[in-house]
Parts: structure tokens; C-alpha cells; sequence
């Protein structure tokens, strides 16, 4: 009987404990407005001021990290898509390339959105390719890795929410 009552008392804490789901890491309290940006090299209009009410998705990458590359069309794609629904996309190339070095890449992945060249999002871990979702309320509200399922689901789940505020 003691060992039964002492094996609830041990794991009593544990199904206390909150779970974190596969791919989601702990977000950080950084709104927009704290995020800098460096010099935009594609030559794609951006001003960080009207990023305010839109859902925005900042994604870090690198022209020497080889995941960050192979996931530029598909950001190109989620930019594309999102726009007409007020998505925001913003990359931020995290490995003080030149810009000689990230123009050819941008082009063959056909990515319309501002790339600038540096930067600082508060979500950075040291490693790329690493990408932030903020709400049109400006908080941060997902940070991981760009080709997590949870990363476009937080993104429209932040758009569906944004829809919401509009309509009301």
C-alpha cells in the first residue's frame, strides 16, 4: 500500500505539468515593433511602420545553410497566398551575406517579398533556418522552424483571427 501511495505521489506532478507539442518551443514576449531589420536587397518596398494590425511572418535564414534555401520557394508560395488575406512575409538573411550572394537566390525561388540583409527578430537560437509569426495584435505568438505543419497552421490560424477583428 505505501508503494502504491508513494508512486501517486511522484507522478502526481507530472500529469501536472504542462505538455508542449512536437515542434512547438516556448514564445517569447517580442512584439513586432522590437524586431530591426537591415537594408532590403531585392529592391521590394517595405516600411516596418505598416506592419502594424497585419499578420507577419519574419523568417531567418542564411545563403550558406542549405535547409533555409530549399525552403525559399515555399515561403515564396505562403507570401503569395497570404497577401491578398494581409499576410506579411519579411526575410531576413542572418549570415551577413552580400547582397551578390542573395540576389541569385531570391530569383530562383521566386521570392517577391523584402529580403533585407540583417537584421534582428528576438527569436533567434543560433540556428536557422528559423522563422517567427506575429498577430495582427503585434505579439509573437509562434516561433520554430519554417518547415514545421505547425507553422502554417499558425499562420492561419493568426489570419483567421485577424479576419475576425475586421469583420467585428
Amino acid at each position: 500500500m505505501k508503494t502504491i501511495a508513494l508512486l501517486i505521489a511522484l507522478t502526481l506532478p507530472l500529469a501536472a505539468a504542462p505538455l508542449s507539442k512536437k515542434g512547438q518551443e516556448a514564445v517569447p514576449n517580442v512584439t513586432i515593433d522590437q524586431v530591426t531589420f537591415g537594408a532590403v536587397v531585392n529592391d521590394k518596398p517595405f516600411d516596418a511602420a505598416s506592419l502594424k494590425g497585419k499578420v507577419v511572418v519574419v523568417d531567418l535564414w542564411g545563403v550558406n545553410c542549405g535547409p533555409c534555401v530549399a525552403l525559399l520557394p515555399e515561403m515564396a508560395k505562403i507570401a503569395h497566398s497570404g497577401e491578398s488575406k494581409g499576410l506579411v512575409v519579411i526575410g531576413i538573411e542572418a549570415q551577413n551575406s552580400p547582397k551578390e550572394a542573395i540576389l541569385p537566390l531570391l530569383k530562383k525561388a521566386r521570392v517577391e517579398y523584402p529580403v533585407t540583409a540583417g537584421g534582428n527578430a528576438k527569436i533567434d537560437n543560433g540556428g536557422i533556418p528559423r522563422a517567427g509569426v506575429w498577430g495582427a495584435d503585434g505579439k509573437l505568438v509562434w516561433v520554430g522552424h519554417p518547415g514545421d505543419e505547425s507553422f502554417k497552421r499558425a499562420i492561419s490560424k493568426e489570419i483567421g483571427r485577424a479576419s475576425c477583428r475586421e469583420r467585428v
